[in-house]
């Protein structure tokens, strides 16, 4: 995730009760016990630890799908899904072998293999990034150049996504009055911003439960190319052919999971309700609409061609030139492995 929306969600934890919320994530992080068996055994599937990159909520429908429908156990695997919190980190996680596969921002992952972890990406689960601009249906504001002059709520970890977000859009960043404020949406209801940094799947779902329309703009539909929830493994993996061969059915598993949820959005939301994230007391009904919230954000005209958590030439250069842009070089090569869901989807668009 990127790092303000990894913001967003400890902060609403906190206000939601961040304590109970923290203890089920920890509970389950226990249970994580690494992965260095080379393939699946003769007594049985192969174990592989699956690290969310945030709590069990329907964020993750598709992997609780998965898991659901036998698709892990169906590829040989034994999956022990972990749910993340604000305090954990994916990457030492599965640079350490503790984690076979993990859940985190494409620009996370490569800010930690310039610090010399050894982390490769190879699927992304969303192809637009959720980052969005939120405004009153009353008074929309629908493109970046509609900023200029208005007064617009930014949370302090988001102003330099914000002004490189602009800068690209050909406005001035000082044309725009940045207004401090935290991750609840009531500057924007009680008229203080004219416009809020927020996510498409949180805050405009929480105004639309209390009656209050909104409109949204994407940053990703404005140039911001960063894929979330990326799949990333330990560079060793890719090189050991047992492992490589587990990675490939977990990630056949996965895809078919998030076919499944894609289409049946409901499932998802009942599974992260009921099952997955039972001890956290989720609401359903704002469960189903976040995941249907998604499903635009998983589901491009892109992955209907090549696949759901494909990376396209075109995505991989869209995110690398984001980066770039706040000041984190890297290279196709060097952060991301294609090969992987190439060997699950054979060229076909589904599995």
């Amino acid at each position: 995730m990127p790092t303000t929306r990894r913001d967003f969600l400890t902060a609403t934890a906190r206000i939601l009760g961040g304590g109970a919320l923290l203890a089920a994530s920890g509970g389950a992080l226990a249970a994580c016990s690494g992965d260095d068996e080379p393939g699946r055994g003769a007594e049985g599937p192969s174990p592989v630890t699956f690290q969310l990159g945030w709590l069990a909520n329907v964020e993750n429908m598709g992997i609780y799908v998965a898991d659901d429908a036998g698709y892990f156990t169906s590829e040989g695997l034994q999956a022990t899904i972990v749910p993340g919190g604000p305090s954990l980190s994916v990457g030492p996680l599965v640079a350490s072998g503790k984690a076979f596969v993990g859940l985190d921002s494409v620009d996370t992952v490569a800010r930690a293999r310039k610090e010399g972890a050894p982390l490769k990406v190879v699927g992304a689960t969303l192809q637009k990034n959720p980052s969005a601009v939120m405004s009153l249906a009353k008074n929309p504001i629908r493109t970046p150049q509609d900023l200029v002059g208005k007064r617009l709520g930014v949370q302090q970890s988001g102003t330099e996504i914000y002004n490189a977000f602009l800068t690209a859009n050909g406005v001035d960043p000082k044309s725009v009055k940045y207004v401090p404020v935290q991750f609840d949406p009531a500057p924007l209801v009680n008229g203080e911003v004219d416009a809020f940094a927020s996510f498409l799947t949180s805050q405009p779902i929480q105004l639309q439960g209390r009656g209050i329309k909104t409109e949204t703009f994407l940053l990703a539909d404005h140039g911001y190319g960063l894929w979330a929830d990326a799949f990333v493994v330990n560079e060793a993996t890719l090189a050991d052919k047992h492992k490589r061969a587990r990675l490939v059915n977990l990630m056949r598993a996965s895809v078919k999971g998030w076919q499944d949820a894609v289409k049946d959005p409901e499932r998802g939301a009942k599974l992260a309700v009921e099952k997955y994230g039972k001890s956290l007391q989720l609401n359903l009904q704002e469960q189903l609409q976040t995941a249907k919230a998604f499903v635009p954000l998983i589901s491009t005209p892109e992955t209907t061609t090549s696949g759901l958590l494909t990376m396209s030439k075109e995505g991989i250069e869209s995110n690398i030139k984001t980066m770039a842009a706040v000041g984190i070089t890297t290279s196709a090569e060097d952060l991301f492995d294609t090969t992987i869901l190439q060997d699950v989807f054979h060229g076909k668009p589904t599995v």
